[in-house]
C-alpha cells in the first residue's frame, strides 16, 4: 500500500514548474500556521524561511529536489569576466534543481520575490514597492535577463487584488525601465497552483515581433 502512494505522489506532478508551485504554497501555508515572521522583513528573509521550510517538505525528497537562495546567475558558456564576473552577475532568489523529471538531465526553476503593500506601511512607500516589482520584477523576465521562473509578490500589507489592480494600474504607465507599450495583457488569474488561487499571468512584447508571459504567484502575510 505505501508503494502505490508513493507512486501516487511520484506521478502527481508532471514537470519541475508544478512541483515548484506546490512546493512554495506548501511552505507559505506553514509560515502563516507557525506565524514567526515579522511584517518588517526584508524579502530575502521571508524567501530564506521559506525555503527552511520547503526543505522540510515530502516533496524535496520524493522529487530529488536541491533547494537554495541567492543563486547567481552566471553565463556556463562563457569566461567569469566581464559582465559574467562573479560579483556582477545577477542573483535570483529562491532555485530549485531536481533530476527527477528528465533523465540524466538537470532542470532548475526559479522565483524572483518582492515586498508589496497597497498602501504606505510604518516607513514603507507602497508606491516605490509596486513601482520596484515591475521595474526589477517583471523588467527582468521581460528582457530574459531572468528566465524559467516565477514573479512571487509577499504582500504585508493590504489585500492582493487590490496590490494586483494598483500594479495593473503601473503597467499602464511609462517608467524608466519599462514602457507601457511592452505590455499586451495585464495581469489575469490563472489555475496555476493546486489548491491556490492567488496566482496571475501578465503577457508582454519581449522584442517587436514576440510576446512572452509572466506568471505571478501573491503570498498575503
Amino acid at each position: 500500500m505505501v508503494g502505490r502512494v508513493s507512486k501516487r505522489i511520484k506521478n502527481a506532478f508532471g514537470s519541475l514548474e508544478t512541483v515548484s508551485f506546490s512546493l512554495l504554497v506548501e511552505s507559505y501555508h506553514l509560515a502563516v500556521e507557525k506565524k514567526e515572521y515579522e511584517l518588517d522583513w526584508e524579502e530575502e528573509q521571508f524567501s530564506q524561511y521559506l525555503v527552511n521550510l520547503m526543505k522540510t517538505s515530502r516533496l524535496r525528497t520524493t522529487y530529488h529536489l536541491t533547494i537554495g537562495v541567492e543563486r547567481k546567475l552566471n553565463d556556463t558558456t562563457k569566461l567569469p569576466i566581464g559582465s559574467n564576473h562573479p560579483k556582477r552577475v545577477s542573483r535570483i532568489d529562491i532555485n530549485i534543481v531536481s533530476w527527477f523529471f528528465k533523465k540524466n538531465i538537470e532542470q532548475e526553476y526559479f522565483f524572483e520575490a518582492k515586498n508589496l503593500y497597497e498602501d504606505n506601511y510604518q516607513t514603507k512607500v507602497a508606491s516605490q514597492y509596486l513601482n520596484r516589482y515591475i521595474d526589477t520584477g517583471v523588467e527582468n523576465f521581460r528582457t530574459q535577463k531572468y528566465s524559467n521562473g516565477s514573479l512571487v509578490g509577499y504582500v504585508l500589507n493590504g489585500e492582493i487584488h487590490k496590490v494586483v489592480n494598483k500594479l495593473n494600474k503601473q503597467l499602464k504607465k511609462d517608467r524608466k525601465y519599462y514602457q507601457a507599450s511592452n505590455g499586451l495583457r495585464e495581469l489575469i488569474k490563472i489555475d496555476l497552483a493546486t489548491n491556490y488561487t492567488n496566482c496571475y499571468e501578465s503577457q508582454h512584447y519581449h522584442n517587436s515581433d514576440k510576446s512572452i508571459k509572466i506568471q505571478h504567484i501573491f503570498l498575503k502575510f
